[in-house]
């Protein structure tokens, strides 16, 4: 486990992370920090916690609304799978007429 000093609205936190995520955690605090500095100029006179709260939930319905498309992509590709499983599996059944 990796350990990383990170610092989020002046805060300095030591965190940890799987070993070899430590570049995608700093990405992460970086593009946080953005977003808080983003909100924070849209409405400078909410506290820091409030700006906290409001860009995780932000990240949060974001995850969720990707996670429904994926979910239904996931879906659309099953059945497609399905059709072609059930096109090949028909076009290799013996055929039972003679030919005369």
């Amino acid at each position: 486990m990796a350990h990383l000093d990170i610092t989020i609205l002046g805060q300095h936190y030591k965190m940890g992370c799987p070993d070899g995520e430590e570049e995608n955690l700093e990405k992460s605090v970086i593009q946080f920090n953005d977003k808080l500095k983003s909100m924070k100029a849209q409405a400078p006179g909410r506290r820091n916690e409030q700006h906290i709260v409001m860009v995780a939930l932000n990240y949060c319905h974001q995850l969720n609304v990707e996670r429904i498309k994926n979910e239904q992509y996931t879906r659309e590709l099953n059945e497609r799978i399905q059709l072609l499983q059930d096109s090949i599996e028909q076009a290799l059944r013996p055929t039972t007429e003679k030919i005369e």
